[in-house]
């Protein structure tokens, strides 16, 4: 009964759009708050002990994205976060990785693979409750590509998969960039060398104004659809 009304909200696209609305108002809100409340608690050890995992491993990370942004910005977490963003080159992967992450606690929630990992991959490892995310970065030219993955148009992520195999894969262009460190939550993290270019590319030039709404699946001018390329998910208990 569930699988039919949720197949029938997905053919309607109105009603798709008024169950996402209150979807996103109430339960999403509620989730949200309660991720938070907890990512604000244990983000701090939860980074701590991903650096000690790398550190171990003598794998170069870095931080992006959201939480690039907010010690760039801000000096901490930004306030209504609920993960952790790190970049990794893909040539570094290896399974070692998920050894060492489970040795210092870290579950293996979900990977995401491009041509089997072959061409691109997102990790997903959670620790205490938060998300850590890794985005895996890949030399080409004189350019950094990586990736992330995004549902059709009006279709949920499980639709997106059951539908097509997976998901869309955008790909990034970034310059390249060599890595520094900067003093965050006392102790010293990995960050790109040229920060404020990096950040404007994802953020665009205005983004050391916070704003209250960002949509995460914004196209700036450094995103390329994949329309040859499927991000295939693999969840692990």
């Amino acid at each position: 009964m569930i699988e039919k009304l949720k197949l029938l909200i997905e053919r309607n696209i109105f009603l798709a759009d008024i169950t996402r609305y209150i979807y996103r108002k109430t339960i999403l809100r509620y989730k949200k708050y309660k991720l938070n409340k907890n990512f604000n608690k244990h983000s701090k050890f939860v980074l701590e002990q991903f650096n000690k995992a790398l550190t171990e491993l003598n794998i170069p990370y870095w931080l992006v994205y959201g939480t690039l942004l907010g010690l760039y910005r801000n000096g901490k977490f930004i306030e209504h976060d609920d993960d952790i963003d790190v970049g990794l080159f893909l040539n570094y992967y290896s399974k070692d990785i998920r050894v060492v992450l489970n040795k210092y606690g870290f579950r293996l929630v979900r990977e995401i693979l491009i041509d089997n990992g072959e061409y691109g991959r997102e990790d997903t490892y959670n620790l205490q409750g938060i998300d850590i995310d890794l985005f895996y970065f890949n030399k080409r030219e004189e350019y950094f590509k990586v990736h992330d993955f995004k549902n059709e148009d009006n279709k949920s992520w499980s639709k997106t998969i059951q539908d097509k195999g997976g998901l869309i894969v955008r790909e990034r262009t970034f310059e390249q960039f060599d890595i520094t460190y900067i003093d965050f939550l006392d102790s010293k993290y990995p960050i790109p060398n040229n920060t404020h270019k990096h950040l404007a590319s994802v953020y665009g030039e205005d983004f050391l104004t916070p704003i209250q709404l960002w949509d995460p699946y914004n196209k700036p001018k450094n995103i390329e659809i994949l329309d040859n390329k499927i991000g295939v998910v693999k969840t692990y208990e």
